[in-house]
């Protein structure tokens, strides 16, 4: 029984590092330029000098599938949310270092504003647009 309460607790301990790892390394982010170097062109195009929202989500992420719909709505009265499928756009994931889904990006100009890891409700979202 001790064993397996020690198997248990490290696996949780492992789950919870390589969450705080994943919140860090996103944070190293905010307030740096655009790797414009590392877009994919239909990217770059889309949100060069422009104050713009980068959702990134993966068709099987069960998180992803409760924000997608958030971000739907909000793209009905922010035209500048951009829904980008990281298993698609691989590189375009790898260049903000998306470590999981869904991750939300906010850019202004060409700088990163802001970074969030996970489901947020639709006020939450929309607080952060109205700072853009």
């Amino acid at each position: 029984m001790n064993v397996l309460l020690i198997i248990v607790v490290a696996l949780v301990v492992l789950f919870l590092a390589m969450q705080f790892t994943a919140y860090f390394k996103s944070r190293k982010f905010i307030g740096q330029p655009l790797p414009f170097d590392k877009l994919s062109s239909s990217l770059k195009n889309l949100i060069k000098d422009k104050n713009s929202v980068l959702y990134f989500y993966s068709p099987n992420c069960h998180a992803c599938k409760q924000q997608s719909p958030v971000m739907e709505e909000l793209k009905k009265d922010f035209s500048n949310i951009f829904m980008i499928d990281a298993s698609q756009n691989v590189s375009d994931a790898r260049a903000f270092g998306i470590m999981g889904t869904p991750s939300t990006i906010f850019v202004k100009g060409n700088q990163i504003k802001d970074v969030m890891i996970g489901f947020r409700n639709e006020t939450a979202l929309r607080k952060k647009l109205a700072e853009l």
